[in-house]
This record gives C-alpha cells, structure tokens and sequence, in this order.
C-alpha cells in the first residue's frame, strides 16, 4: 500500500502518545495514513521522552544496588569502569543520535531496493512504535527473567513494524522492505564491526588484560 501522497497537518504532539497505544494496530493503512502527518519535532520530543526514562530506570537499577553489585563483582575496585555520572548527558545525545544512525540505514537499504521515499517519513513512523515498545521493555527490564524474554519479543515485533513503515513508505515489496532493513545492518556487522574492535584492542589491550585479570581474580575469590 503507497503512502498518501495528499498534505496534512503535523499532529499534536498529544495525539503522537495516544498513537502509541495503537501500537499493536499498527498495519500497512496506518502508516500509509500518518505518512503526511510526518513531524521531525514530534519525532524528536518522543526521543527525548525515552531518554528520560531509559534514565530513570538507570537511576532505579543503581539505587536498588544492581550494577554496582556486578560492577564490584566483575572488575573489584576498578575505577574506569564505573557508572559514568554525566549519565544524563550521554543518554540525550546517545538516544536521537542512534535513532537516527538506524534510520539512516534503513533508508539507504530502501534506496539500494529500489524505494523512493522520505527519510523524514520513515524516522516518524519508525517512532510511533520505537519509542512505546523502548519506554516498555526499559521498565521491564527491571523484572528479572521475564523483562528479559519480554523485551525480546517487543524487539522480533519492531523488526515486522519496521518492515512494514519501510515497505509503505518507499512502495516495496514486502521482500524488498526486508532486504532493506536487514542488508546494510548485516554489512556492517560484518564489516566494520570486526575493524572496531581490531582497532580497540590494539590500542586499550593493556588496559583490558589488566580488568581481565582482576575479573579472574574477583570471581575466584570465594563470596563471604
């Protein structure tokens, strides 16, 4: 199904948090529907919202003793691998910035297929179930086991939502939309990834031969 190619108004931002209850409503007609209604600030705030959770629920799991348990347990006294306390900071410039890092290969594995659609579009309706199922699966994953099994099957749904906005979006086939989705992902996976950590090893392996070690040590020792 193509988007509506017709003009409309950017919704209220008010109406985007009523959108993402309808996540699991979320066919090919509701985001042929909402392409027109494409805004990069509501885009942008729901962003924010998340970031702002993923913090809270950062700030939880550190009152409650959950990282710092692993932390000490792991690496012992290590000062560097600490919770960094700009946190807050991080997570407002991460958050947008890897959003959109996504969408870019999205878009680039649309146009590779064959798509011709709208970056600004795609990041749009890409948040109108990001960011539910994110601000979700952060606040599970503070339940053990099952937060974990939760957020996996929250992550299989994105794909198929993502699927779909791409295949509505650049009018694709359903294949077509997969491949771009998948294609650029696995690219750099199997290109770039490995020269990353090549590259990190090379220039921290001191310092992580270092924290393997205390590692070792830390979990050797028995727990009193």
């Amino acid at each position: 199904m193509e988007a509506s190619s017709g003009t409309s108004s950017p919704r209220a931002f008010g109406e985007i948090t009523s959108l993402w209850l309808k996540v699991f409503q979320m066919d090919e007609a509701f985001f042929a529907a909402e392409a027109p209604r494409a805004s990069t600030n509501n885009t942008l705030v729901a962003l924010l919202i998340y970031a702002v959770v993923a913090m809270i629920v950062g700030f939880i799991q550190r009152q409650f003793g959950l990282r710092q348990l692993l932390n000490q347990r792991l690496f012992g006294n290590t000062p560097n691998v600490n919770i960094p306390v700009c946190l807050p900071i991080i997570l407002i410039v991460v958050v947008p910035l890897g959003y959109y890092v996504g969408i870019g290969l999205m878009h680039l594995g649309a146009m590779i297929f064959g798509g011709r659609g709208s970056f600004t579009i795609l990041a749009y309706l890409v948040s109108l179930f990001y960011i539910p199922l994110g601000i979700v699966s952060a606040l599970l994953g503070l339940v053990p086991c099952v937060g974990g099994l939760i957020s996996a099957a929250a992550g299989i749904f994105q794909i198929i939502l993502s699927v779909r906005a791409i295949k509505v979006n650049y009018q694709l086939s359903t294949g077509r939309a997969a491949a771009a989705y998948f294609v650029p992902a696995a690219v750099i996976l199997i290109i770039i990834v490995p020269i990353c950590v090549i590259a990190v090893l090379a220039v921290m392996g001191p310092a992580i031969g270092g924290i393997f070690s205390n590692v070792m040590q830390n979990l050797a020792t028995p727990v009193p």
